[in-house]
């Protein structure tokens, strides 16, 4: 798990902040790491956590244990659901199986038509190339056999600050209302 001392801590609190700045409530998988950080930034009255019950239990963070906004889960179908039914947006910071499991389901949603197109974030910080790599593996290892069209790559766009995060969500559009982006990672 990421720790407090870690940059990318403290960018998903700034992104958490200034979400709750803007009225819009963080939702996250409640776990510790950016999901700690993103409830820690946005402050408990602006956090909701969708957390899962793990054979090694994933205890929900300090910052919405106990809340009534805390919804525990038995099976990741229904978590993702949480995500993406209420999410006016999708931020994910660079993760595991569970970070991609996820974003491949919001792109997949997007491409298929099953969900309303909401931003989707790649967060890393400037000095990181995690999400570049994997953008350079779906061109090389999708996109040039023709798994997917050029069309999937206007789906998410990869930011490395706040404001144009920020920004991105604000302007996406008609559809996009003030009650819940969600904050994701792992």
């Amino acid at each position: 798990d990421i720790q407090k001392h870690d940059p990318s801590y403290g960018l998903a609190m700034q992104i958490g902040d200034r979400h709750a700045q803007e009225q819009f409530m963080v939702i996250t998988g409640a776990g510790p790491g950016i999901m700690q950080a993103g409830h820690e930034g946005a402050g408990r009255e602006n956090s909701f956590g969708v957390n899962i019950r793990l054979p090694a239990a994933q205890q929900a963070n300090r910052f919405i244990k106990d809340d009534a906004k805390l919804m525990n889960f038995h099976f990741f179908f229904t978590r993702k659901l949480m995500f993406v039914k209420e999410a006016v947006a999708v931020v994910i910071f660079p993760g595991g199986f569970g970070t991609h499991d996820e974003l491949s389901e919001s792109l997949t949603l997007a491409q298929t038509g099953k969900s309303q197109i909401v931003p989707i974030i790649l967060m890393d910080l400037p000095d990181r190339q995690y999400w570049q790599q994997w953008e350079q593996f779906v061109r090389e290892a999708m996109l040039s056999r023709g798994y997917i069209s050029g069309k999937e790559f206007s789906f998410f766009k990869i930011i490395d600050n706040v404001d144009a995060a920020v920004g991105e969500i604000e302007g996406g559009g008609s559809e996009v209302s003030h009650c819940a982006p969600s904050l994701m990672g792992w």
